[in-house]
């Protein structure tokens, strides 16, 4: 009799593995180290011939960019995003910056948490974090590292955005710390009355800012959450210092590392296109795949026209704006930066081969810490899987008249009532149907706690909620559903 009852027990408990397993398997879910694949709706939507391939790619890059960069040591109990050894395996804010960014997009919430936390413990007076701190967690005094460098900021301001609208809360609420980072961002980091853009909380305005710090796609989202319109006006003066720029810059589309908000060169600056600048293409083509913004096309179409006569081999790290090589180190510091620019659609060919020199190339570990962040970055967002979290990530349109078939047969319907009126899909109740409300649904099956439509959720109308309905609203999102419910 005992034996019986065990052999039933771990019958039913190998069921019970399975069963969670498969439908693990049919939601798709991204338990650690699965980006999110999207569908921009502008311009190039992803620059890998296979599709498959390239989500190979960034699952190994993203292991190994955690095996080397993230560490608990020195990190007062957190976890940080450390450099490499030509400095001292010390921490700048912009890691975390793009830790964060990174843990979010391939949905590893734990670590997210441990990388703001110690964000959170290194903020500064200004609610800022510190910019620079050693490997033992002492903010250095050298340099100044207890101001703020206005780029990690706001990085690490989208990333918790995206926490907010990916997982709702964590150890931390999200969405309430990134308001309060978004203020204190505005109130430190913008110059009064100007909008220009300031590079730290400590210094800099009108006559000193850095163009690759311009993320005029995060700060439409910062208006967007916060209903803080100014910031708008920052992304609009970004666009307005860079037309500066073009007086000076003969075409190329190069921005200088440092400048003035006239355009000219900052005193004490430099005013070439070297490791700072490399990143403009990339923030500012991102306005244009999220949001279509014209002068980002502009922009950043320029540029990839100016590095296809260098060819994606032939890519320096340095030339002065109007084009001059001044450096012949062909690194992942700049190539995947030009291929992100390439994004916004100019030469699809060029920007093939700019992707497949990106995963080509790779810094040694050494002195890795800047090109391999940046080349994972691209690597994300040039395939495809950086996905603005805020919007709809899919955008259902309206189909044409399906083509008729045979008439079908009249039945008795009843009278209608108020759940008519429901829209199907739409999960979270946001009054629109996308990639969001699919991932709500998944985390709901799976047994997390949010709050769902229920009636909206029941997508087949079978009264019940399961896989089959993320199955219909996923082939729903793809078009290859014209109507819900199904």
């Amino acid at each position: 009799m005992k034996r019986s009852f065990k052999k039933g027990f771990v019958a039913l408990l190998t069921i019970s593995i399975l069963s969670v397993y498969l439908l693990s398997a049919v939601l798709n879910v991204s338990a650690a180290g699965e980006p999110q694949s999207s569908t921009y709706p502008y311009g190039f939507a992803s620059l890998a011939d296979n599709q498959q391939e390239a989500a190979s790619v960034l699952k190994r890059e993203w292991e190994d960019w955690k095996a080397k960069m993230v560490t608990s040591n020195g990190a007062g109990g957190h976890k940080r995003v450390q450099r490499d050894a030509s400095t001292g395996y010390d921490t700048v804010s912009e890691g975390l910056g793009y830790g964060l960014l990174l843990a979010v997009s391939f949905d590893e919430q734990n670590l997210f948490d441990d990388l703001y936390g110690y964000a959170k413990s290194h903020f500064n007076g200004n609610g800022l974090m510190h910019w620079h701190i050693d490997a033992n967690n002492n903010v250095t005094s050298h340099d100044g590292g207890h101001g703020a460098a206005t780029d990690a900021d706001e990085d690490i301001a989208l990333a918790l955005i995206f926490a907010d609208k990916r997982w709702g809360s964590g150890r931390y609420n999200y969405g309430g710390e990134a308001r309060t980072l978004i203020n204190n961002l505005y109130n430190h980091c913008v110059e009064n009355g100007s909008n220009v853009l300031k590079p730290g909380d400590a210094w800099g305005g009108s006559s000193v800012t850095n163009p690759s710090y311009f993320a005029p796609a995060w700060y439409k989202i910062f208006a967007k959450f916060t209903g803080d319109n100014r910031w708008n006006q920052v992304a609009d003066k970004c666009y307005q210092i860079v037309d500066e720029i073009k007086k000076y810059n003969n075409g190329t589309g190069l921005v200088p590392d440092w400048c003035t908000a006239s355009g000219t060169q900052a005193s004490g600056q430099g005013y070439d296109y070297t490791y700072d600048a490399t990143r403009y293409g990339w923030r500012t083509a991102i306005d244009y795949s999220w949001f279509g913004d014209s002068r980002a096309k502009e922009n950043c179409d320029a540029l990839t026209r100016f590095f296809s006569k260098e060819g994606a081999g032939g890519i320096g790290d340095g030339y002065t704006i109007q084009g001059s090589k001044i450096g012949n180190n062909h690194n992942s510091c700049f190539i995947g930066l030009v291929a992100a620019s390439s994004m916004t659609g100019y030469d699809l060919n060029f920007s093939k081969e700019l992707y497949r020199e990106t995963v080509a190339v790779k810094e040694e570990d050494h002195y890795g810490y800047y090109g391999n962040s940046l080349r994972l970055l691209m690597l994300l967002y040039t395939t495809g899987h950086f996905p603005n979290f805020t919007e709809d990530i899919v955008q259902p349109t309206p189909t044409a008249t399906p083509i008729p078939t045979a008439t079908p047969i009249p039945t008795i319907r009843p009278t209608p009532t108020p759940t008519q009126s429901i829209l199907y899909g739409d999960i979270n109740g946001d009054g629109v149907i996308d990639a969001m409300d699919l991932t709500t649904l998944k985390r709901y099956i799976l047994k997390n706690p949010v709050n769902i439509n229920v009636l909206a959720a029941d997508v087949n109308r079978d009264s019940s909620i399961d896989a089959n309905d993320v199955i219909i609203l996923k082939r729903y999102l793809l078009r290859a559903i014209p109507v819900l419910p199904y």
